[in-house]
């Protein structure tokens, strides 16, 4: 949090990306920093969550960043909405939103133009992109330029170059981290802060008193049952919900004996007559964590699919604990056979 708190208040000069393994709470602190930040007024906070929008063409682009539908409103949770303003809630004229929508208007100089509205008001213009790698696979209208290249481009210029609007871009997708960190220009004029699970002290001060912190009375956790979680999910926060909220009806070693056979089912589907993805998830049978020149031969794509990548420290990781315990189990039913 005060690592994000120091991005905002000094003067726009860097992207700021946030990744690191699914369900680690990227968008919840995104959230929880703007709730705090919100009513200090300083901040025109621009949020966008691309994880429940539909996109498949530039026309989809331009109606999610530009125009408050339905669509773009399912990308904040409800009651957000007074909160935090979309793209979609950009003040356009008529004229401007009719060329806008026939291609006859550039929509990087409309949001330029706002974030200079914005400045001279002495408001300070924060875009925020949650799963910005869906934006890739679209063109501009002349089909000849990818949509989420230029879009970079606009944010560079509009954070080292114009220093006038911050831009936090989050993303759990490995393949498009990595390919941003090999772009020297994109490396050079960007930060990346990672957001991973809970350390182990976190999760057992939590499940040792699980009446303050989720208001539990109906049972207690003993040190044995609190090991077992740990051990089966690690500091993934959303997995131990999960588990709290089946304590009610089912025992410890009923959860976790259906935790790891249903991993084990999804490692068998993804690696089903596939020996490419049998031999990338060899490597991660004994070791969760792998240097990216370990994994030479393996094609980027496919590592982006199965995989959180770290590009601080050249690393390829396990999408959590209990996929651990899936591959593991998975190779061993193969040995059994």
């Amino acid at each position: 949090m005060a690592e994000l708190r120091n991005y905002l208040e000094g003067r726009p000069n860097s992207i700021l990306f946030l990744y690191g393994p699914k369900s680690s709470g990227k968008t919840t602190l995104m959230y929880r920093l703007f709730e705090q930040i919100e009513a200090e007024k300083r901040y025109e906070i621009n949020f966008l969550n691309l994880r429940e929008i539909l996109l498949t063409s530039y026309d989809d682009f331009i109606d999610a960043f530009f125009f408050k539908s339905s669509s773009a409103e399912n990308g904040l949770k409800a009651g957000i909405l007074r909160q935090y303003s979309l793209f979609g809630l950009f003040k356009l004229d008529a004229f401007t939103e009719k060329m806008l929508k026939k291609h006859q208007e550039d929509p990087f100089l409309i949001m330029k133009r706002e974030f200079q509205r914005l400045i001279k008001k002495g408001i300070q213009p924060v875009v925020i992109i949650d799963e910005f790698h869906k934006l890739d696979g679209l063109y501009l209208p002349d089909k000849q330029k990818r949509l989420m290249v230029e879009l970079m481009n606009f944010f560079v210029a509009m954070t080292k170059e114009s220093h006038l609007c911050q831009v936090i871009i989050a993303s759990s997708d490995a393949f498009f981290i990595e390919q941003v960190y090999v772009d020297s220009k994109l490396r050079k004029t960007s930060k990346f802060m990672k957001l991973d699970y809970f350390e182990k002290e976190d999760i057992f001060a939590w499940l040792r008193d699980i009446k303050k912190y989720n208001q539990v009375h109906e049972y207690t956790l003993d040190e044995k049952q609190i090991e077992t979680i740990w051990d089966t999910v690690g500091g993934s926060a959303w997995e131990i919900h999960s588990i709290l909220e089946d304590l009610f009806q089912y025992s410890i070693d009923t959860i976790v004996s259906k935790i790891k056979r249903a991993k084990v089912a999804m490692i068998a589907e993804w690696t089903f007559d596939d020996e490419a993805r049998n031999c990338l998830l060899r490597h991660f049978r004994k070791q969760p964590i792998r240097k990216l020149t370990e994994l030479a031969g393996t094609g980027k794509k496919l590592l982006g699919q199965a995989l959180y990548y770290d590009p601080v420290d050249g690393i390829y990781g396990i999408q959590g604990k209990s996929l651990e315990w899936g591959i593991k189990g998975y190779f061993e039913e193969l040995e059994r056979i």
